[in-house]
């Protein structure tokens, strides 16, 4: 396991290890050696203040030796993606901690087709960086500002080039963020009256109080005008919350719920299969069987969600936090992209937005167990006598999910349902045997 990468990149408080000046110019440095047959990056990345300072540690190094730097300014995530697929990049360099707090940041590398860079690229890169030397070169190259519309274009391409929107009143949250002026200029040319709020960044306040982690702002603006939708969007633009015309939020289960009823329809869906990580609701899963289309479940991560896609050959794959991947159209999440062709599945029907999904949740429990160690549950008998009989009871209408966190010494067991007594008791009592067993 690397340690520098997480589940998305390399991710920490600005400024501060692993996002220190030598350790950002060591990965330059590393990718620049990498990178032997197109020596070119296309680096980018959000709002906050220290992003400009971050890529240009990065751009320093990597360009230090003749290597070529274009430096895309301010963009999404998923644009540089969409770019990069093109064929002039040898990678994708993107400067973002995504929903995170303006105070951190993070470098995202994608590869030469618009993936993100699996755990073997990312060893063999962390190997490079601990043996490269940190070099130094000129200021940031001037901001490319034709890429921004070049990956607009390739959206509305994607949707026929109409104006599908056109009688649409959206209100969008940008986040503050990379989709800030974006979002407004997309959905105005796809056809909408557009009211936008946090869309103003200051370098500080990127996620804060708005955006796909907060959209009760959205929720509460879609209302006081009237407006047909909400869109929010994180801080790097790759995930999408919608807001119907009632103000109730519409997350990434209702997301993939609604976009794979309309692929398979379309015959657009292979095998009816549809990827989803293990949190999302098992209301999902069931209303998608009555659809009879099939639920693939994998780890947490939107990078797991695009493996198991391409393990399962999917078409649709996403998280319920609003990650959602169509590969009829790219290799990443991509909120403004989703947002799009959401929208314009009500539009194109002349129904409401709350028509998109009326997705029936189960109730869920969560409970969390100190422990005082880790040990893989199917070393503890009880444990696996307990969890099979909770599964037994609750085949066919509901789940259990057993699991530690990464970050505190916790077990963590969450049961979901269609008896919330039912599924509170047999949570309750996983939960005292675990903690019999590792407490």
């Amino acid at each position: 396991m690397t340690t520098l990468f997480g589940t998305d990149g390399i991710r920490g408080r600005a400024f501060e290890p692993p996002l220190d000046k030598d350790t950002v110019g060591r990965l330059g440095s590393a990718l620049a050696d990498v990178l032997t047959e197109t020596p070119h990056v296309l680096l980018a990345g959000d709002t906050r203040a220290s992003t400009e300072v971050l890529a240009g540690w990065f751009a320093g190094s990597f360009a230090a030796d003749g290597r070529a730097v274009t430096w895309g300014g301010v963009l999404p995530t998923p644009a540089v993606s969409q770019l990069v697929r093109g064929g002039d990049f040898g990678a994708g360099v993107v400067i973002s901690a995504s929903h995170n707090p303006a105070e951190d940041n993070g470098i995202k590398i994608l590869g030469p087709s618009g993936e993100k860079l699996d755990d073997t690229s990312e060893r063999r890169l962390e190997e490079r960086i601990v043996a490269a030397r940190r070099q130094t070169g000129g200021q940031l190259p001037l901001a490319d500002r034709s890429l921004a519309p070049r990956y607009l274009e390739l959206i509305l391409k994607s949707l026929g080039n109409g104006r599908p929107l056109s009688g649409m009143h959206l209100v969008v949250d940008a986040a503050n963020g990379a989709a800030s002026g974006l979002a407004e200029e997309l959905f105005d040319t796809l056809g909408a009256k557009v009211t936008s709020i946090a869309s103003s960044p200051d370098g500080s306040n990127i996620n804060r109080g708005c955006g796909a982690t907060a959209p009760a702002q959205l929720a509460q603006q879609v209302a006081a005008h009237g407006a047909d939708a909400g869109v929010a969007l994180d801080g790097d633009a790759d995930r999408c919350i919608l807001v119907d015309e009632n103000g109730r939020i519409l997350d990434g289960d209702d997301v993939l719920f609604a976009w794979s009823r309309y692929l398979a329809d379309a015959e657009r869906l292979p095998g009816r299969k549809v990827v989803a990580t293990v949190m999302s609701n098992f209301g999902l899963e069931n209303a998608l069987r009555d659809s009879d289309i099939e639920l693939v479940r994998c780890s947490v991560g939107d990078r797991w969600v695009w493996q198991s896609m391409l393990e399962h050959e999917a078409a649709l794959g996403g998280e319920q936090s609003g990650h959602v991947i169509c590969s009829h159209y790219g290799v990443s999440g991509d909120g403004l992209l989703t947002a799009g062709h959401l929208l314009a599945i009500a539009a194109r029907r002349g129904e409401v937005v709350s028509r998109l999904s009326k997705l029936e949740r189960f109730p869920q429990i969560l409970i969390n167990v100190p422990v005082a160690r880790k040990a893989p549950f199917e070393d503890l008998p009880a444990v696996v006598r307990g969890l099979a009989a909770t599964e037994k009871k609750l085949v066919g209408r509901g789940r259990v999910l057993l699991r530690y966190s990464g970050t505190e010494a916790l077990a963590r067991v969450m049961i979901e349902g269609d008896d919330a007594d039912e599924i509170k008791a047999l949570a309750e009592g996983l939960a005292e045997t675990i903690g019999q067993e590792l407490g």
